[in-house]
């Protein structure tokens, strides 16, 4: 168990991080303002027509600042151009230089631009991958040979109002960094401090700073450390988040939406980018749906805050004061830092293992009614035996019984399922309240044929009536030897259990029963947030209780209709003070098939990534096998369940000497079969080797027509020209035992 992680106020209510603002030009972030959009441009950046077209597309799609890249002095004498050519086009947008290994590229687009990004990995440095041990001196003297590097540039942007974003990337930490602090979230903070630091002495602070990796739960873990760090150092500098190298289509959204999303959650981010390898067009309203949920939590006082920034103290003292109350005062059964699987026991769910070490698993419920009992049966034939081989099947399937007719349909159903010899498993959902679901004959009959029920116990106004009904549903399934997923909802809490009190609530109600929300998530003041979710937390203990009594190990616990990643932290925190180990069933609330793959990925992979989630359920109006295809994604995504081949690709940009989206689309269409292999695609040399470390191949431009190919780490063949390279990677993964024929 850990206290209160200190990264944010609360991990149970929404509280933005408090920053100062930086001006990006006339674009003020951080504070009260809303969370930016920014992407990057992909053209040569001497190539002046095509990357100012690129920018014109960008600022007309809502963009608010955009970066572009300056490898070397040509480019950045280039930005000069670039903007001359935005002003006679009438658009004014902040540009942002994007620097590595080049300072004198830096101090000279200082001149030009309204933002400069560095990275600390390799602003100084050079990546050689060395081990060795550095004594304290040395270590001094290395930071002492950085200041001198950077220290021109940090006087020249201070000169020229011209703000700086400390960019770390997982992918490109300094051997120095690497041998004290390991490829770590702990060495990414301390690589962007060494430069905050130096910053500091020089009294600049117009400074962004970002934690970037391809691996969402990295990134997760770096910006809370970061964020934990500014506390404690008295810094209060704004972030700039992003999953670099994400990649594209569904995947590369679901893996931003799992990395930033879960920060934007946290009340962690002032700014963002969603880096697709895609037209950089196609990132903006990835981006807005993203900070869309909390940009409207703003004031529209909020809006009209001056556009210069106040002047602020060198450091902050963070007050007891300053930070939320929380009626909530539940230890977290989490560590935000590291990842650790929450321990549970382990449940059998007709064959198929839940919890303990067991893979995260994968219910749903197909929309066909029991009504048509052919079309039911035949729609979940194709998903359970799926008719392509790179489908992922269906594993645990959900039937709704609300009646007796619904009973009789579900035994017909589980009867022509395993005449066809399909044996996924059955989960039969019912509701429990004052009476028992169904009468105890049907259930009698209908149990044999299920592998799991899932009970949504509804409150009722005695603690008799509320135990009665559940000790028969817990005596049916004891008879039958099947598990039970309680399913908790607002509407499951009873009404004598002891509750916190109940404050006034802003949308209504009174003393007595919990006002419930008509739609979760929009209209939940403070209050009843609280109450809900403690009254969740007092009901699961309950359940856990009754089955104690009752000897009763083999049931599972789920949330319905509440704001789901605080319910789950508060119920994991509830249970392990008592010392249960109940395995979970993560679900969302009903998502529109619009924002199904944002909302679920954001839902899902934060809790996900936080350790938690035995078996996961998106809920959603997606047809069954869409939602079937993005449970497992979500699962591949966070890093918790890998299920087909994994790529990670970079977005590119002007350093990229071919065109990485048709390349990476070629090399997915050969390759894509290959479940569990891990290939990286990448433009250029900065980032490759450090963030596909734990690939097991990679493809990275060297040079105009040229390929490098990797094995892990190691470059083992240079130089291939570009139309032998597709050729040469598929021998490559031949070569090392990982192919299989399609």
């Amino acid at each position: 168990m850990t206290s209160v992680p200190p990264y944010c106020g609360s991990p149970y209510h929404y509280h933005r991080r408090k920053t100062r603002v930086v001006c990006v030009g006339d674009v003020p972030l951080g504070g009260t303002y809303p969370i930016r959009v920014q992407s990057m441009t992909t053209p040569d950046t001497c190539d002046t027509e095509a990357t100012v077209k690129q920018i014109i597309r960008l600022v007309e799609a809502n963009c608010e600042i955009v970066r572009v890249t300056a490898p070397s002095i040509r480019d950045a004498e280039n930005l000069r151009e670039i903007k001359v050519a935005l002003k006679r086009h009438g658009i004014q947008v902040p540009l942002v230089a994007d620097i590595h290994f080049t300072p004198n590229a830096a101090l000279l687009a200082a001149d030009y631009v309204e933002k400069v990004r560095i990275n600390p990995g390799n602003y100084a440095d050079r990546k050689l991958f060395q081990i060795k041990e550095y004594t304290d001196n040395a270590y001094e003297a290395e930071l002492e040979r950085l200041e001198k590097a950077f220290k021109p540039l940090v006087l020249k942007c201070k000169h020229n109002g011209v703000a700086m974003r400390i960019g770390t990337n997982h992918g490109s930490l300094s051997d120095r960094i690497m041998n004290r602090y390991g490829d770590t979230p702990l060495g990414m903070v301390e690589s962007a401090l060494e430069f905050v630091r130096i910053c500091e002495t020089y009294g600049f602070r117009d400074i962004v700073l970002s934690m970037k990796a391809s691996n969402p739960q990295v990134m997760i873990q770096a910006y809370r450390l970061l964020a934990a760090r500014m506390d404690e150092l008295g810094m209060d500098y704004p972030f700039h988040l992003g999953v670099t190298e994400a990649g594209d289509g569904e995947d590369g959204r679901i893996k931003s939406a799992v990395g930033t999303g879960t920060l934007l959650d946290d009340g962690i981010g002032d700014t963002v980018r969603v880096s697709l390898t895609e037209d950089p067009v196609a990132e903006v309203p990835v981006c807005y749906a993203l900070v869309k949920p909390y940009n409207d939590r703003l004031s529209p006082g909020a809006l009209r805050e001056p556009p210069l920034p106040e002047p602020r103290p060198e450091r902050i003292e963070l007050r007891v004061s300053d930070r939320p109350t929380d009626a909530l005062d539940v230890p977290e059964a989490r560590h935000p830092y590291a990842y650790a699987r929450r321990p549970t026991r382990v449940v059998d769910v007709g064959g198929i293992r839940l919890g303990g070490s067991y893979p995260v698993r994968v219910e749903l419920a197909p929309h066909t009614s029991l009504t048509h009992i052919g079309e039911l049966v035949s729609e979940l034939e194709g998903l359970v035996r799926p008719a392509r081989w790179e489908q992922s099947p269906y594993e645990i399937i959900q039937l709704r019984v609300a009646n007796e007719d619904d009973l009789e349909a579900c035994i017909a159903v589980a009867q022509a399922l395993r005449t066809r010899g399909l044996t996924a498993p059955l989960a039969i959902n019912v509701r429990a309240g004052r009476e028992p679901p169904l009468p105890r004959a049907g259930l009698t009959r209908l149990l044999p044929h299920a592998a799991k029920l899932n009970v949504n116990p509804v409150a009722t106004p005695d603690v008799a009536s509320w135990g009665h009904t559940l000790d028969d549903l817990i005596d049916a399934a004891k008879a039958t030897g099947i598990p039970i997923q309680w399913d908790l909802s607002p509407q499951s809490i009873p009404a004598h259990l002891p509750l916190p009190p109940i404050p006034t609530f802003p949308h209504g109600g009174g003393k007595g029963r919990l006002p419930i929300p008509v739609s979760p998530g929009e209209g939940w003041g403070k209050g009843e947030r609280d109450r809900t979710l403690a009254g969740l937390g007092e009901t699961a203990l309950a359940l856990a209780r009754l089955c104690q009594d009752r000897i009763f190990e083999a049931y599972l616990m789920a949330i319905e209709d509440a704001p789901a990643i605080p319910a789950y932290r508060l119920l994991a925190g509830r249970l392990a003070a008592e010392g249960f180990d109940v395995p979970f069933t993560l679900k969302t609330p009903r998502l529109p098939a619009d924002d199904a793959l944002l909302q679920a990925s954001l839902i899902l992979g934060s809790l996900l990534c936080d350790g938690f989630g035995d078996a996961i359920e998106v809920v959603s109006d997606l047809p069954a096998a869409d939602a079937l295809r993005l449970s497992y994604n979500i699962l591949q995504g966070s890093r918790r369940r890998i299920s087909k081949t994994e790529f990670i690709s970079c977005p590119s940009c002007g350093r990229t000497q071919f065109d990485l989206e048709t390349t990476t689309q070629r090399i997915k269409a050969q390759t894509s079969h290959l479940r569990g292999v891990k290939i990286a695609i990448m433009g250029c040399i900065v980032n490759g080797p450090g963030e596909m470390a734990d690939a097991d191949f990679g493809y990275v431009g060297a040079g105009p027509g040229n390929i490098n190919l990797y094995v892990g780490k190691e470059c083992v063949e240079r130089h291939i020209p570009f139309h032998l390279a597709d050729q040469k990677l598929i021998e490559l993964i031949k070569t090392h035992g990982k192919w299989v024929d399609p």
